[in-house]
């Protein structure tokens, strides 16, 4: 049964997010629930951690289910999608998150390497927004998942950074795609948050650190950087995504909102030297873009 009051922004609604099981995701997930949004948990290997976030919805008096689906698998996100509608009867907001990480040298990357990064955090994607086409309610939200890696030259991270990449060009082209039915696609790239994702690979971005360093140096490292003098966390997200979502962003559409942490991020890390720089003073005014429109 749906949350059918009207007193929170998303009463009424219902919400898939992938890979809803743990870190960004369960972050999103528990915000949307927060103003009002039923929610389906995708995961593909957390069943425990995605009951959680279950059990954490129904705490605060709002419908959720946890569904396993292998994305890397196409005809699973359809039948996904398609088990969402059946369990709450329709389907308003959805967040494409599931995604992978992974660093590998170039003279060592095969097609398996590419295959095993492109399937989930790219095709995926692609698919998710196809299918949700089938069955979004008018006026509903499409959320896609980037990475602040798309625009950076980091050694051994071409796979991640061309899987994160394609999704801003899938935004535009979808956002017109989706206007038919008054829907809007919008994408986030994230920085620095604190998941597991985060806790096993960050060390490759902080300044000065390396593989031995502990989490609380490799934190210091990086929130020096933010103005805020700390990294991001899940719910962090959890808050623009549900922004995105809500009848306040209905004029914010075919966007690309950058979460770049690092005002300077020239970093002497594992595999070489790296600069953000160029890519945040290209990209600078588009950190909080808003227009009615897909720019095409």
């Amino acid at each position: 049964m749906v949350n059918t009051g009207t007193h929170l922004p998303l009463s009424g609604k219902v919400a898939l997010v992938t890979g809803g099981g743990r870190g960004i995701g369960a972050g999103i997930a528990l915000e949307l629930a927060r103003r009002g949004a039923s929610v389906a948990i995708n995961y593909g290997h957390s069943a425990k951690s995605a009951q959680e976030v279950v059990e954490a919805i129904q705490a605060i008096g709002n419908q959720a289910v946890a569904i396993k689906a292998d994305l890397t698998c196409v005809p699973n996100i359809e039948s996904l999608i398609k088990q969402v509608v059946s369990h709450f009867g329709r389907l308003d907001i959805v967040v494409s998150n599931s995604g992978m990480e992974k660093f590998k040298p170039l003279e060592e990357t095969t097609l398996e390497d590419f295959n095993e990064v492109f399937d989930l955090n790219t095709r995926a994607q692609m698919f998710v927004a196809r299918y949700a086409y089938d069955h979004i309610q008018p006026g509903g939200r499409v959320i896609l998942m980037s990475s602040i890696a798309a625009g950076l030259g980091v050694p051994g991270h071409a796979l991640y950074a061309g899987s994160k990449a394609a999704i801003e060009g899938f935004t535009r082209c979808l956002a017109a795609d989706f206007g038919r039915k008054g829907c809007t696609v919008n994408a986030i790239a994230p920085a620095g948050v604190k998941s597991d994702m985060w806790r096993e690979n960050a060390w490759r971005y902080a300044p000065g650190c390396d593989k031995g360093s502990s989490l609380e140096e490799i934190e210091t490292a990086l929130a020096s950087g933010s103005p805020l003098k700390r990294c991001g966390v899940p719910e962090d997200i959890g808050k623009v995504v549900s922004f995105l979502a809500s009848p306040d962003a209905e004029w914010v559409n075919g966007e690309f909102f950058l979460f770049l942490f690092l005002p300077s991020a020239r970093c002497k890390g594992h595999g070489g030297d790296w600069n953000a720089d160029p890519f945040a003073s290209e990209r600078i005014g588009q950190i909080i873009p808003v227009n009615g429109g897909a720019n095409i």
